[in-house]
């Protein structure tokens, strides 16, 4: 296994983030590394949908363990590589602030061979969309 976290502590609501992970239509707004992404069905536990990057062909991927105004992850699952990417979101809440976390963890039988090959890759970009996210839901980073 293979595994990256990244978290930030913000002043923005969980409700705006979860608002903004939901238009799932709108998320190249706040990560500049993705082009389009689509989903076949509400914003819930099973629903597939497909991401593509700016560098790369459409990844079909399936919504888990959302919750709302709590957590979420998309996973893509690569046959041909002996991987599964599952990308999850987190929102905790102490007091006032709001705690964003987004990970990666890549699993499989390939997975630390390709974890070492793509996870840096993969996760370059995750603190600057994170920022972007904040921003977009009226907040600033603590």
């Amino acid at each position: 296994m293979w595994k990256y976290e990244h978290s930030v502590l913000t002043d923005a609501s969980p409700q705006k983030v979860w608002e903004l992970y939901r238009k799932t239509s709108e998320w190249e707004k706040w990560d500049k590394g993705l082009k389009e992404v689509t989903l076949n069905g509400p914003f819930e536990n099973g629903v597939t949908g497909s991401l593509t990057t700016i560098s790369q062909e459409p990844l079909p991927f399936t919504l888990k363990e959302v919750k709302e105004n709590e957590s979420f992850s998309n996973v893509t699952v690569l046959d041909a590589a002996g991987i599964q990417l599952d990308f999850y979101h987190r929102i905790e809440m102490d007091k006032s602030i709001t705690k964003l976390i987004h990970g990666v963890v890549i699993s499989g039988p390939n997975s630390k061979v390709m974890g070492n090959q793509i996870g840096p890759m993969i996760t370059q970009g995750i603190p600057d969309a994170m920022s972007n996210l904040i921003l977009l839901a009226g907040g600033k980073i603590l």
